[in-house]
């Protein structure tokens, strides 16, 4: 199981060059600020159309999801899986491709979240 403790070194050995965009590693210890940053991280990855990235980062995103305590599936489903509507671009293939990425599990609380609030 991923601590919220772990996910700031999970997050950054991953995405080495997240750590530029946020606090060293040493220094985080919110898991909902390093979860934030990821999913900026993640934003920016789509708005620059680096698909790839984007696909690595929504993958570390399931696999949060999957093997994180409690906080960090909070986390996920509260910040990171909250901000797709933003996330998605404009254009429609573009679109479908990202969400083609989307992991099921995300993406089941993702429906369960626009169901709950009628969007």
């Amino acid at each position: 199981m991923i601590t919220q403790y772990e996910v700031p070194t999970l997050l950054h050995e991953e995405l080495p060059s997240l750590e530029n965009k946020t606090c060293p590693v040493h220094l985080s210890v919110s898991v909902y600020k390093t979860i934030h940053d990821f999913t900026e991280y993640t934003k920016t990855a789509v708005q620059k159309h680096h698909l790839p990235m984007a696909r690595k980062c929504f993958k570390l995103a399931g696999k949060l999801y999957s093997e994180g305590d409690k906080i960090v599936r909070m986390c996920i489903e509260n910040i990171f899986i909250y901000s797709f509507s933003s996330l998605m671009p404009d254009d429609r293939v573009e679109r479908l491709i990202l969400q083609s990425y989307i992991p099921d599990n995300l993406n089941a609380v993702y429906i369960k979240q626009v169901s709950a609030c009628n969007c």
